[in-house]
């Protein structure tokens, strides 16, 4: 049998042999993520001269992690954009042997500050895919355990007790609206409630920014950020905006595919045409609107990766509970498509009202 060499093992993952010479001594010049995958392929490849620091740390890391149970927490209104998160959770607890329990909250539970009843016995480490109040996550925080958040509350301490890992969503919505303005749209709105979470609220500001950057005044008039019992995922929350403004804006943007579905909807209600007389952004690229996809303009996540992002974070607290928590972003990708294009030739246009007909 061949002799397994480290240019062996660099060329399996694509590294430098001096990094992989680095990883496999140890070195903290290299990356402890880079470390551990280099060790494990090493291993995994059959190669014989891994340091035995290494190898230790390792073996460590594999004792602390193999047969750890996660619980996940989310509010009862799970769907398919939720389901493809908690797809990558699954997969990469799998890779790693960890055990995965549920848990669904009520608006109940919640208010009363109620955690499952068994929540702490077997529990490693909790991941939250819903965004809880600030007295419900103070909760959680105090039992003590590691925890990792799919985004936070606005006003979340950050630094005490609790990783976050957010979608990016600031520079993304500030290049959707510089998109519209490049197109001489002026008149801009936005629909949101910005005061539950820190994405929603980051989304808000890069729409600000835009503004900013091309000296147009934001006007009030056109902007509904506030709380609603519903945070403007009903028609009635969206009729109501419309109803609102004296006269309809170039553009909306929306904080989610969500909302902007339903303003297209009541858009076509009144007789206006998306983009001809307002063109419409949203966020998210979520799947259940598929009928829509090739219309509205939005910003894809990747659930699945970010779904992974959360698991793979809260395996690193549970080696490392020692560190500072941490905040990580990940990264977007902006999809511009008809909905917010307003020089779009004349036959596009009446496939487009067509689609518009289909997401009602």
């Amino acid at each position: 049998m061949k002799k397994v060499t480290i240019q062996d093992v660099a060329r399996a993952l694509n590294l430098s042999r001096n990094t992989v010479a680095r990883a496999l001594n140890n070195s903290e010049t290299v990356a402890y993520e880079t470390r551990y995958m280099v060790i494990e392929k090493a291993c995994e490849m059959g190669y014989q001269k891994v340091s035995p620091a290494a190898l230790n740390e390792f073996k460590r890391i594999g004792a602390q992690t193999e047969g750890s149970t996660i619980i996940v927490l989310a509010r009862r209104e799970i769907s398919v954009f939720w389901n493809s998160i908690i797809m990558g959770i699954s997969d990469a607890a799998n890779q790693n042997g960890c055990r995965l329990r549920f848990d669904f909250i009520s608006a109940e539970d919640e208010r009363r500050l109620t955690l499952p009843a068994d929540f702490q016995e077997g529990v490693d480490g909790v991941l939250l895919i819903s965004v809880f109040s600030d007295r419900y996550l103070a909760e959680i925080l105090k039992l003590g355990l590691p925890v990792v958040g799919l985004d936070c509350p606005v006003n979340a301490d950050w630094g005490k007790g609790l990783d976050v890992v957010i979608s990016e969503g600031r520079e993304s919505v500030r290049r959707l609206v510089q998109k519209l303005i490049d197109q001489g749209l002026r008149r801009i709105g936005f629909i949101g409630d910005i005061t539950y979470c820190r994405s929603i609220k980051d989304r808000y500001l890069g729409y600000l920014a835009a503004l900013k950057d091309n000296g147009i005044a934001e006007e009030k008039a056109l902007i509904a950020t506030k709380h609603t019992e519903w945070r403007y995922y009903i028609e009635q929350d969206v009729e109501q905006y419309l109803d609102g403004l004296d006269r309809m804006p170039d553009a909306i943007v929306c904080a989610n595919d969500v909302i902007a579905i339903l303003l297209v909807r009541a858009l076509r209600a009144r007789g206006l045409l998306v983009p001809e007389d307002v063109a419409v952004t949203g966020f998210d690229n979520q799947e259940e609107l598929s009928r829509v996809e090739a219309f509205l303009t939005t910003v894809r996540v990747g659930n699945t990766r970010l779904g992974k992002r959360l698991a793979c974070q809260l395996l690193f607290r549970l080696e490392h509970p020692e560190l500072p928590n941490e905040t990580i972003t990940v990264d977007t990708e902006l999809i511009f498509r008809e909905s917010s294009n307003r020089f779009l030739p004349h036959s596009d246009q009446k496939q487009m009202e067509e689609i518009g007909k289909n997401a009602e």
